[in-house]
């Protein structure tokens, strides 16, 4: 159906911007959904599988920062990643929403002889999102930019994307992640980039 086309459509969307797809447990570690989520209460689950896997996710960026962590203590400190799935808002069936989460760390063009190498910022991910949605079919002057933001991100490093007017539907936050949430999470990187596209707000063509 055309929501399924919209899923596939956008993985392609995402990984043709030089994104590498994670496929994650739609369960994580509570110590680190509770950095990104907007809720009040998590969701715990009764039986987990490891005691690092105890809540449903709230948010892409859980499992991504593990990953994220992972390589870049290996020392792979340029990466792109990103995953398209369902997070929770509840226990109840519908509680749920699919979207898209990505994130960027490290520098552009580094060791590239003609361009000089500089950290990605936040209007290389803005750029990021603004393609995709334009690519899964939203016109560039119906997408409005505001300031407004989620606690998880850098307060003047971030914004929103909406659909029609600055209080329309929400189409992606994006910008620079917390630095506090970078130092907690041992990251060692000195930023990480990241948007989050709502798929279920996309109008159907």
């Amino acid at each position: 159906n055309s929501r399924q086309k919209l899923f596939h459509f956008s993985q392609r969307a995402v990984a043709s911007k030089g994104f590498t797809e994670a496929i994650t447990w739609s369960f994580t570690d509570s110590k680190v959904d509770n950095l990104f989520s907007e809720r009040k209460e998590e969701i715990r689950l009764s039986n987990p599988i490891s005691s690092d896997l105890d809540v449903l996710r709230s948010s892409l960026y859980s499992n991504l920062m593990i990953g994220a962590k992972k390589n870049i203590h290996r020392n792979f400190e340029d990466l792109m990643l990103f995953e398209i799935g369902p997070v929770f808002k509840g226990k109840e069936p519908g509680k749920q929403s699919t979207m898209i989460g990505a994130i960027r760390t490290g520098k552009y063009s580094r060791k590239n002889w003609i361009e000089k190498e500089r950290n990605f910022d936040v209007f290389d991910i803005k750029n990021d999102a603004l393609r995709i949605l334009n690519e899964i079919g939203i016109d560039d002057s119906k997408i409005i930019v505001s300031n407004k933001t989620k606690k998880c991100y850098h307060p003047g490093r971030s914004g929103l994307l909406s659909l029609g007017s600055s209080n329309g539907p929400v189409l992606a936050y994006f910008g620079e992640i917390h630095p506090s949430i970078i130092k907690k999470l041992d990251l060692r990187v000195e930023n990480v980039l990241g948007f989050e596209i709502f798929l279920d707000n996309i109008p159907e063509s």
